[in-house]
């Protein structure tokens, strides 16, 4: 373990969370402090990256060229698309780097995408597809916030839980700190020049996140399954599992994150809301979205993973039939509380999905085990298939973001078809999840399964 005393520390040769003398010797004051340090990147990357789906509410009053409704949503989804395309490439570029340098690195980039924005809009009659350009930097703001849940890995595996849900609720709130600062420039501005302060108040944040992280993290291994080789990687990418349980991820994540996100927008085109209430209500839905999250991942523990993310499909298909309603009859109060509705249900799958995917790996680990197989080599497949679902899960995610707001704003209100389409694929995530998680944990529960001890997914 590195000293926590020196400024710049080299890279760390070793690093055995499980070894409970190495933890209380000072292992986890250490993984504490690079965990928060990493949070606080994490939220500088979620706010640059959600910052244009504020800004564009704006647009109108600013920039003519940008005033379309899709327009708008074109700028609205473009950071997301571009940010799940820049993610992979990103992680295979910084794979080799530790933890300080890689969430240095990350975080930095964000300054180009920042300092674009603001130089941009400071100037009125921009064409749009230069706006598109300047929005697509805004991507680096996703491999800053995948970088930070990285460190959850320095954790016992009986506390990764916890230390996930820590470095997840600081990329979360990123998205309501932009939200909370548009609230602000719309009542202070009123529609004058001053909101371009949205974007410039990121500088600041950006500067001091990667110097506070470049003095005080440390260079630690991170093991997320990127040394395993090349064909159990193509093995994982076969899996079933694998893709099924991604496509969970998609519906959850990406409802939170794609929601919460095009709310605003929603209200505005759809219904004519004014922009600092329509932000308000996206403020509000993205900060229960992101305290439910965490409450998921509690539940999944009491309930079983299986369970609440089939409760929050559920639910979520219930309240799009509502949505529709509401869109159809104009209904906006109901739209507004049954959207926030759904982006909380989202938000409490989330957190049951994160703790489903390990669980479900870990139990297959386990009956190879039992089967006579080796131990290394089923733990090793085991978090291999983990560190896939996350890698698809979290591009997927943000694809989802980008479908869902897409889709969303992309009408002068609040598109049936859409919305139709958003339930369809609720349905669906409700069949894969009843027969292949939740009918199999509740035939084990009634002493109808095989026998062996119950797993995180399928407690009752």
């Amino acid at each position: 373990m590195t000293n926590p005393a020196v400024p710049l520390r080299p890279k760390a040769e070793r690093w055995d969370a499980e070894d409970p003398g190495f933890w209380e010797r000072g292992g986890r004051h250490v993984a504490r402090r690079n965990l928060l340090l990493a949070a606080l990147c994490g939220h500088a990357g979620a706010s640059v990256r959600s910052m244009w789906a504020v800004l564009v509410l704006f647009l109108p009053a600013g920039n003519g060229t940008a005033a379309g409704r899709g327009a708008t949503s074109l700028l609205l989804v473009t950071p997301l698309l571009a940010g799940a395309a820049l993610r992979p490439v990103a992680e295979r570029a910084l794979r080799r780097l530790g933890g300080r340098d890689r969430t240095v690195v990350a975080t930095a980039a964000l300054a180009l995408p920042v300092l674009a924005a603001v130089y941009m809009l400071q100037r009125p009659g921009a064409p749009l597809w230069l706006l598109v350009a300047v929005a697509a930097t805004a991507g680096a703001g996703e491999s800053a916030a995948a970088s930070a849940t990285r460190t959850a890995a320095l954790f016992p595996r009986r506390a990764r839980g916890r230390a996930f849900a820590v470095a997840t609720a600081g990329a979360d709130l990123g998205a309501a700190a932009v939200q909370a600062a548009g609230v602000v420039a719309a009542i202070a501005a009123a529609g004058g020049s001053s909101w371009v302060w949205i974007a410039a108040v990121h500088v600041p944040l950006v500067a001091l996140a990667a110097v506070v992280a470049a003095l005080r993290m440390d260079n630690l291994p991170v093991a997320d399954g990127a040394a395993a080789s090349a064909g159990a990687g193509r093995s994982a990418f076969r899996d079933p599992q694998v893709w099924g349980l991604s496509l969970l991820s998609l519906a959850t994540v990406g409802t939170f994150t794609g929601g919460g996100l095009a709310f605003g927008l929603v209200l505005r085109n759809g219904f004519g809301c004014p922009v600092p209430a329509a932000l308000a209500c996206a403020l509000l839905a993205t900060l229960l979205g992101a305290a439910a999250r965490p409450c998921g991942g509690r539940l999944a523990g009491r309930w079983g993973a299986a369970r609440v993310t089939l409760a929050s499909l559920v639910g979520m298909a219930a309240g799009t039939v509502v949505l529709a309603a509401a869109a159809a009859r104009g209904a906006v109060g109901v739209f507004a509380a049954v959207f926030t509705a759904v982006v909380v249900l989202a938000g409490l799958g989330a957190g049951a999905v994160g703790v489903l995917v390990p669980a479900v790996f870990a139990a297959r680990a386990g009956a190879a085990i039992l089967a006579g197989r080796d131990a290394a080599t089923a733990f090793a497949a085991s978090h291999e298939g983990t560190a896939k679902v996350s890698r698809l899960g979290g591009a997927s995610g943000a694809l989802g973001a980008a479908a869902i707001g897409a889709s969303l704003t992309g009408s002068a209100a609040p598109a049936l078809p859409a919305l139709w389409g958003l339930l369809g694929f609720y349905a669906l995530c409700v069949l894969i999840t009843w027969p292949a998680y939740a009918r199999k944990a509740a035939a084990r529960v009634r002493g109808r399964g095989r026998p062996g001890p119950l797993i995180p997914y399928e407690r009752g």
